[in-house]
């Protein structure tokens, strides 16, 4: 969903605050009654408008984010896969396993002893039609030959490091990528209030971009700021805990850097698919300057 202007519906506002809840309790048995009360509609209306905000049926988006969630954990812990299905909201393992393969097209225990890796090929693929189909794009691969130049040392500078828990205003896009995401994300600049001045921003991913193409992606952009938030904002916090760290300057980095380059080159730390990758960062005279945060956990 594309908002072209700040006007933000009320209506739109409970049911990110569902869809918030969902993600919170991926394994609370969750019934559409339930989730129809919480956002203060019939059942019938409930399903339709929240179809029209997200592309999905509350159903639908749970079970879906339920199994981004179960593949991310699956890819990079050693946690039982049984442990997973029951902590994502499956009931049995034979039903994450036909969910799981449904949506992936491997079991969970061959997506973790790599098939997960044919899979990323593919989204490659989609992910490079994507780009064609819009002439003011930039391709994965011209964003990363222009960043190469500025590429930094990785196993020197990256760091691992606690982070405390952060409060922030969030904000939520569905199926927004590409030249798109960015237009909304200084559209909702523009609807701060005055006050923040040049806010300090993350861009938060919740889904790898390797195992989902942009049209089934959403997007959140957070700003740093306490008390009440304004319209069509939400009140959120960054979760604290161990992230792995780069900071930069200039036009940008990409997350992968730190995953080839640093975390699969030792075995001392994974990363921790229960928290999301955040992309702190402001702009000042058209420069960017941040820091990308994979979360980590020890082995």
């Amino acid at each position: 969903m594309l908002i072209d202007h700040m006007e933000f519906d009320p209506r739109h506002q409970r049911l990110l605050t569902v869809c918030r809840l969902l993600e919170s309790q991926l394994a609370h048995p969750w019934r559409l009654d339930d989730l129809a009360r919480h956002a203060c509609y019939s059942r019938h209306h409930f399903e339709r408008v929240f179809a029209e905000l997200t592309g999905w049926t509350p159903i639908d988006y749970l079970r879906r984010r339920r199994l981004v969630q179960a593949g991310l954990r699956v890819r990079h812990e050693r946690t039982a896969v049984l442990q997973i299905a029951h902590e994502t909201g499956f009931a049995s393992d034979s039903v994450f396993s036909r969910n799981f393969k449904q949506a992936f097209g491997f079991a969970p225990r061959d997506w973790r002893a790599g098939a997960w890796l044919d899979f990323h090929l593919d989204i490659q693929e989609r992910w490079r039609r994507l780009h064609d189909s819009d002439p003011d794009d930039i391709s994965d691969e011209s964003m990363m030959a222009s960043l190469e130049p500025e590429k930094p040392d990785i196993p020197r500078v990256a760091r691992v490091r606690h982070i405390e828990r952060r409060a922030v205003w969030l904000a939520r896009g569905f199926g927004i990528w590409g030249t798109r995401a960015d237009r909304y994300w200084r559209m909702l600049g523009r609807g701060l209030p005055q006050a923040l001045g040049e806010p300090f921003w993350c861009a938060i991913t919740r889904e790898d971009p390797g195992f989902v193409t942009g049209d089934e992606c959403l997007y959140e952009w957070a700003v740093c700021a306490t008390g009440e938030p304004p319209p069509g904002w939400l009140s959120d916090s960054l979760p604290a805990g161990y992230y792995l760290c780069l900071r930069y300057r200039g036009g940008g980095a990409p997350l992968r850097w730190l995953y080839s380059d640093w975390l699969e080159r030792q075995r001392r730390w994974v990363a921790d698919a229960s928290r999301p990758h955040l992309n702190l960062f402001h702009e000042r005279s058209g420069v960017l300057e941040g820091e990308l945060r994979i979360p980590v956990r020890l082995l």
